[in-house]
């Protein structure tokens, strides 16, 4: 089936906010086999939603649209629905008392404005929102046209499609009933897997093959038609391939995978950071259930606070810079030695865009990891902008405990451009 995503709101045309919405929505999508054809945006009015109606309706079966649900005037999501359907809104009684519900759990009452979330269009379901107040909504037109209206506050979009709407999508006719495997990997680029990938496939062809690369690293996604033959085969093969470089199966990133196996092993890890700046530790504590297995962290961005509070020699920063490797040694044990924790990640480099040398150039670091036995420092060199920098070497890091926890690391592949340092 195909589908057109109408992003309302006039702060998406003004530029004030980015429209992250439309691109995490095509990649459910995408998973559920439902094809995104068209991405319109249009300002809070009701004539322009009701235009960019018609024009999806005349070449999909599904829209779905994001945003205008909220309480205030300009919020013209449902009056458009209401008027393109030509039914009336109405008050739905137990959506109120939701709403009523939510407020006085903080020890609040609900604003007057507040009932505008409880109007719903007539013969629309809601979506129930765990997370916020207003509703989804629902509304099958006929026999083929499916309209929802989901809100624009992400966590709220996100909770709505992934627990009320991912159900009802599959079980929508014409959805294609594929076949779908997920490799998630990292530490090595999209060029260099995918050429390994082809080589090792040969002539049985790449059919539904996919590779959705990221700062974090490469997703290689296989769907194919349930019936088609040589399907285990072809999975076999890139099972195979990527194996080395394969941390899940499943939609987790690699934080969310280290923390597991540190769980299960009763272990717990901290983190000192200077050019990612907290980033680790933020990965880390977005994991429901970190506080088992993280103990903390030390941002030392200022060399003073490298020594003052992890203990780095000052005459080796001297010596060496605070972007060597014997600094990113020093910064993972001193922080082990604060939080007596068995495993600790630091990082340390110029992230850029100014700070670089001929000798030191943007891009450059070092990350180590400490470990009861030894502590192992990297170093590499990145591409790409300031942010860029900061996630690849977060992943990196994080994948030098994974590998560590999951008894790769002496025979791993490396195949990221990176070299063990000596210090």
């Amino acid at each position: 089936m195909d589908c057109v995503i109408i992003s309302i709101g006039d702060e998406l045309l003004t530029g004030r906010t980015v429209d992250t919405n439309s691109t995490w929505l095509c990649s459910r999508l995408n998973i559920l086999e439902i094809r995104v054809i068209e991405n319109i945006t249009v300002p809070d009015e009701v004539n322009r939603i009701e235009e960019a109606f018609h024009r999806a309706f005349s070449i999909a079966e599904i829209v779905i649209t994001t945003g205008g649900l909220g309480p205030t005037d300009d919020d013209k999501t449902r009056d458009a629905i209401a008027h393109y359907a030509g039914v009336k809104l109405e008050t739905d009684v137990r959506v109120l008392e939701d709403i009523e519900a939510k407020f006085a759990a903080r020890g609040m009452y609900p604003p007057r404005t507040s009932a505008r979330e409880a109007l719903i269009p007539e013969g629309a379901n809601t979506l129930e929102n765990t997370v916020g107040v207003a509703p989804g909504l629902y509304l099958k037109l006929d026999g083929r046209r499916h309209l929802i209206a989901l809100p624009g506050v992400p966590s709220e979009l996100k909770d709505i499609f992934e627990k009320q709407l991912t159900p009802i999508l599959k079980q929508l006719p014409g959805t294609p009933k594929n076949r779908v495997e997920t490799f998630y990997t990292t530490g090595i680029p999209e060029s260099a897997l995918s050429q390994k990938i082809f080589d090792a496939l040969g002539n049985i062809g790449t059919e539904g093959l996919a590779f959705y690369p990221s700062n974090l690293g490469v997703e290689v996604r296989i769907s194919v038609s349930a019936d088609k033959t040589g399907y285990d085969s072809v999975t076999d093969i890139i099972e195979a391939v990527t194996k080395p470089w394969c941390f899940s199966r499943e939609e987790k990133n690699l934080a969310a995978v280290v923390g597991e196996s540190l769980k299960k092993r009763n272990e717990a890890v901290t983190v000192a950071e200077s050019c990612t700046g907290g980033l680790l530790a933020s990965r880390l504590v977005d994991i429901p259930g970190a506080s088992s297995w993280f103990l903390g962290g030390v941002i030392s961005y200022s060399n003073k606070a490298k020594s003052d509070v992890l203990g780095v020699n000052p005459e080796d920063i001297e010596l060496y810079g605070a972007v060597s490797p014997i600094v990113a040694a020093q910064m993972a044990d001193g922080a082990a030695k604060i939080f007596g924790a068995k495993y600790a990640l630091s990082t340390t480099g110029i992230a850029g865009p100014s700070g670089g040398t001929e000798k030191k150039p943007v891009g450059l670091v070092y990350y180590a990891l400490h470990t009861p036995e030894k502590t192992i420092v990297r170093k590499n060199r990145f591409i790409g902008g300031r942010e860029d920098h900061r996630y690849r070497t977060s992943q990196a890091a994080l994948n030098l405990l994974y590998l560590h926890l999951t008894g790769k690391h002496d025979n791993y592949p490396w195949a990221d451009g990176s070299t063990e340092s000596e210090y």
